[in-house]
């Protein structure tokens, strides 16, 4: 079979390149070009192809990273949302752009280094969680269409990263210094206010941090800075306060003592389902997922009207930032996904 396979010169992605070389694949290396000074990177997949004996070519995809993503990304921040770009960048980038250019080429499937398993039934495919629990990325891949599954590759599902980890690197396809990558590959810093800042100067301007009753407490430099459920960077006295909502009109954020976190239910937009839809009102019994790194808890998913969808939680969560994806489980398998909404 042709495959393409999406590189990043990382150990994950190389490890999923050599399992498909050793399967007997044709395999050809694809590495997306995203941002400019991306050139080491680029270069240090093409040096692993190379190790590996496989193809490989850089795909510019600059003009839809900055359309799906970038724009999006500090857009969200304005309308007090808290994006989930990496959910983005796999549907629209990985798996559209570059999934549509090696199908010109003739590949089959497109494999990435993702955590997560795939299983065909009945012509249908189903998403699961990754077998290494620690490093399980299915939450990411919720967003994607069933067309989408159809050519996706998770040559990674069963692993352990740790396993991963010692033979990559003892066979030299990597350098052993080689790091993680980033949650969020355009701020390696991982500090996004002024990135956002850069683009959305107005919304710098400060503003009072104020409890549930309306008494001020402090000063803020800008709401974007601050997330539901957020704890640190406050600043407060006779704390440790939370963040229990941004009120962009009153440009305020609003926070609590802990005792007064607690989400019961959200409203969902821009469903997708894995799952056939049930009819409209009639509930599911699911583990939801708000955030990338959270247990899993009961809740009940009910379909509504159009895209839309209701989420009820069994027991009252800390937060669930409205921007966010939530992720419906079913056992291990994903069943569908929607955008949290304010």
């Amino acid at each position: 079979m042709r495959i393409g396979v999406g590189m990043s010169g990382g150990v994950d992605s190389t490890y999923a390149a050599l399992l498909l070389k050793e399967q007997g694949h044709e395999v050809i290396g694809v590495t997306m070009a995203l941002l400019p000074g991306q050139e080491a990177t680029a270069k240090e997949a093409a040096a692993v192809a190379a190790r590996l004996g496989i193809e490989h070519h850089v795909l510019h995809l600059e003009d839809a990273f900055e359309r799906h993503v970038l724009t999006p990304f500090a857009d969200g921040y304005a309308k007090g949302l808290t994006p989930s770009p990496c959910v983005i960048c796999n549907r629209f980038l990985k798996f559209g752009a570059m999934l549509d250019t090696l199908r010109e080429w003739g590949c089959e499937k497109l494999a990435t280094g993702h955590y997560a398993r795939l299983e065909e039934r009945d012509g249908h495919f189903h998403l699961h969680r990754g077998g290494d629990p620690a490093k399980d990325q299915s939450y990411f891949l919720g967003q994607l269409s069933q067309a989408q599954l159809t050519s996706a590759y998770f040559p990674l599902g069963e692993s352990l990263k740790k396993d991963i980890q010692e033979q990559v690197k003892a066979l030299g396809l990597v350098p052993r210094t080689t790091a993680e990558s980033q949650d969020l590959c355009f701020l390696p810093q991982g500090d996004f206010a002024p990135w956002v800042l850069r683009r959305h100067p107005d919304l710098g301007r400060e503003g009072w941090i104020v409890d549930m009753d309306g008494k001020r407490l402090g000063r803020h430099g800008g709401t974007f800075r601050f997330t539901q459920g957020q704890r640190r960077g406050l600043g407060l006295g006779g704390g440790p306060w939370y963040v229990n909502h941004v009120d962009l009109a009153q440009n305020q954020v609003v926070v609590c003592h802990e005792d007064g976190l607690g989400v019961r239910s959200v409203s969902l937009q821009g469903m997708n389902w894995l799952w056939p839809v049930p009819p409209c009102g009639q509930s599911l019994d699911v583990m939801a997922q708000v955030r990338f790194r959270m247990t899993a808890t009961a809740a009940r998913l009910t379909p509504l009207e159009s895209d839309a969808a209701r989420l009820e939680f069994q027991t009252p969560i800390a937060t669930a930032p409205p921007g966010q994806l939530a992720a419906a489980y079913i056992g291990d398998e994903l069943v569908a996904s929607g955008w949290i909404m304010p």
